[in-house]
């Protein structure tokens, strides 16, 4: 096992029992105190620990997680000095982080293409699509295609309604049912990966059920609001078990940024 690996594997368990004993509370608001002052040079420290003692043993550096300590240590560091309000549960908030990160990984890595695909479907259903994929080549592995980033939008008039099942590191969805053609059955949507924006405007006659699997973000339906750490998020309309004509919404991501509003 590598060193991240397990200096990871050991951040995990010393913060896992830390939660533990606070919840059973048993350590004292001195100590409580002491470990909150302490936590952003702790992060700092495995963040460099992270880059440099694989560089020792000539082993590629865990670049991803050792630049994230840094950020989270750096800006716990600016809370304690009231520079700017950051605490150690909004580690969530980093998430841009990501969107960063692979950026950095297209220019400074080779094998990357990108594709652009804008038109219309055989059914003269109108819609945008922009996708970025990259080819990364492993050592001993062959060549992988990747769906990096897409952009789609599906607001034209009279465009169909129809199952869809996607998975993207960055997804950015506008969905405009009302202005779609839907036909009477259940169609199942599920979109998936690590960041989504999606945006979905509904009829107030078309029944629907949602669910969300995310570990953070944003979930508003018409007057339901939950944001923060989520977890399994489930919801339908009053009548959805009886209606044929539905839509069923599954997303799946990690950070998630989900507004559904019915008109």
């Amino acid at each position: 096992m590598s060193f991240g690996k397990i200096l990871i594997a050991l951040i995990i368990i010393v913060l896992g029992i830390y939660w533990m004993l606070d919840s059973l509370n048993i350590i004292s608001p001195e100590m409580m105190s002491t470990f909150d002052d302490g936590l952003p040079y702790l992060a700092i420290l495995f963040g460099v620990l992270l880059l440099i003692v694989p560089l020792i043993h000539r082993k590629r550096p865990n670049i991803f997680f050792g630049l994230f300590f840094l950020i989270y240590g750096g800006l716990l560091l600016a809370d304690q000095y009231g520079y700017l309000i950051f605490k150690w549960q909004d580690f969530w908030k980093l998430w841009p982080y990501l969107i960063i990160y692979f950026g950095l990984s297209m220019l400074f890595q080779r094998d990357y293409s990108i594709k652009f695909k804008k038109g219309y479907s055989n059914d003269k259903q109108r819609k945008k699509h922009i996708i970025f994929d990259w080819n990364t080549k492993g050592e001993g592995e062959k060549d992988t295609k990747r769906a990096f980033v897409n952009d789609a939008a599906y607001q034209k008039e009279n465009w169909m309604a129809k199952p869809m099942n996607e998975r993207v590191r960055i997804g950015s969805y506008t969905f405009d049912f009302t202005k779609a053609f839907i036909p009477d059955e259940t169609i199942p949507i599920r979109l998936s990966g690590w960041v989504g924006d999606i945006k979905i405007t509904m009829p107030d006659d078309l029944e629907f059920r949602v669910e969300v699997r995310a570990k953070v973000g944003d979930v508003k339906i018409d007057d339901a609001e939950q944001s923060g750490v989520l977890r399994n998020y489930s919801w339908q309309t009053a009548h959805y078990d009886q209606a044929v004509r539905k839509i069923d919404f599954t997303f799946d991501f990690q950070v998630i940024d989900l507004s559904i509003d019915q008109v």
